[in-house]
């Protein structure tokens, strides 16, 4: 299993294999990972426990640009020298990682080799991911299924800035994926649909598994959550950072409708996320005058996310609205407990997860008056004491098919049907 972002690395594409691979021995499966090494990052321990015996063969790169360093005292950064990182990742046809595949690839197959394994599963981005799935595939002669946690180059929203020359070479290169894989796999349907009707593929070269949830991961027997948290106001979390993928546009623009409409509705409001905001969006909060009404902590270990979800009014998904074809995988995340859910995204995929689990409520990000009204109602009932917000259900019903166990029986289940056909 191919999985260039694995724990203890935070982010968010580590967490969908990580969750496969704990599972995937209930069904006759030996996970064995391959992945980028993260020096100075632990697991924690739970992780430790959950992945004992599972091998993991770490790939050392000699530098790594996802991973923020803490700069020492007086430091400068180089901005010529960021600006031509920056020059040299737009010009790479698919992500800067397939440098380090190049020049460990003897070393890499040699592993993989070793291991005798039965199939290859890969998953992108990034998707140089996909194109060492294939080549050792290849080279090995077993079967290989490509993983798509995002659309590639059919994104309405690039992952990152391509120039016009390695825009056209990752078509090349998924084109040539998507027609040698045994298997795709996509996180939504209306991904597999837009890739199925692209690609013209037949109705059994495709499948979707969602991401899921891990009760198995959180401990909330504890609450070490230390963060201040105001019961008055109308606390909604948002369980991740506001940057490109993840605007935070549309509250800003819906808060500030309701700023000018009812000051003191507004005012209750507080959006907590974790992590600074990046440049964009932290200008787009000062900007509207509305930073009072934001508080941002310091990320936390993925075990205390029950703990932090808990002490929500409201869990806050947003998403760009170019972003139709995605399901934001904080979704899953939210599922995992009873606060309710507001949801401001493209995928009308999304409110029907939502719906039927009796979740909460969704709006498109270009409605901001009917985001501003949402608002304000949630405040004048929490104002008013009210528990019920907008979900008044007491019977939930069971959210057990998003559980990582269950989407790791349906990966399992292709991994037997792909191995009977080969």
């Amino acid at each position: 299993m191919i999985a260039p972002y694995f724990v203890p690395r935070r982010r968010v594409g580590a967490q969908r294999p990580f969750k496969f691979v704990i599972h995937l021995r209930d069904y006759g499966y030996e996970p064995v990972i391959l992945t980028i090494g993260t020096p100075g990052a632990a697991m924690t321990e739970n992780e430790k426990e959950m992945l004992e015996g599972i091998e993991i063969i770490s790939v050392g790169a000699p530098f790594d640009q996802t991973v923020k360093k803490p700069s020492k005292k007086g430091e400068k950064k180089s901005k010529l020298g960021q600006d031509l990182l920056d020059w040299i990742d737009k010009q790479t046809p698919m992500d800067s990682w397939i440098f380090l595949f190049l020049a460990r690839y003897f070393s890499i197959k040699k592993n993989v080799t070793q291991v005798q394994p039965d199939l290859i599963w890969a998953t992108g981005d990034p998707w140089s991911s996909l194109w060492l799935g294939e080549k050792l595939s290849k080279s090995l002669e077993i079967p290989f299924i490509a993983d798509f946690r995002d659309p590639w180059t059919l994104s309405n929203l690039p992952l990152r800035n391509r120039s016009s020359f390695s825009e056209g070479i990752d078509m090349e290169i998924e084109k040539r994926i998507v027609q040698s894989a045994d298997k795709l796999i996509f996180t939504a349907m209306l991904t597999e649909y837009l890739y199925s009707d692209f690609y013209n593929l037949p109705e059994d070269k495709t499948a979707t598994i969602y991401n899921s949830y891990a009760n198995t991961i959180s401990d909330t027997e504890v609450d070490e959550w230390d963060a201040e948290i105001d019961p008055g106001n109308l606390n909604m979390i948002f369980f991740g950072q506001f940057r490109r993928l993840s605007p935070v546009k549309s509250i800003v623009k819906a808060l500030k409708i309701l700023q000018n409409k009812n000051h003191e509705a507004s005012k209750r409001i507080k959006i907590h996320s974790f992590g600074l905001p990046d440049e964009q969006n932290m200008n787009r909060i000062k900007d509207a005058g509305l930073l009072q009404n934001f508080t941002f902590h310091e990320p936390v270990e993925p075990e205390k996310k029950d703990q932090v979800l808990k002490h929500a009014d409201i869990l806050l998904l947003s998403t760009d609205e170019k972003r139709e074809e995605v399901i934001p995988a904080k979704l899953w995340d939210y599922l995992s407990v009873h606060t309710p859910i507001f949801s401001i995204a493209p995928n009308p995929e999304v409110a029907d997860i939502i719906m039927r689990s009796k979740a909460g409520v969704q709006v498109h990000p270009g409605e901001k008056m009917e985001i501003a009204a949402l608002l304000e109602s949630f405040s004048i009932e929490k104002a008013n004491r009210s528990n019920s917000l907008f979900m008044p259900e007491s019977i939930l019903p069971d959210r057990g098919i998003y559980e990582a166990k269950q989407t790791t029986k349906q990966l399992a289940s292709i991994f037997d049907e792909v191995l009977e056909d080969g």
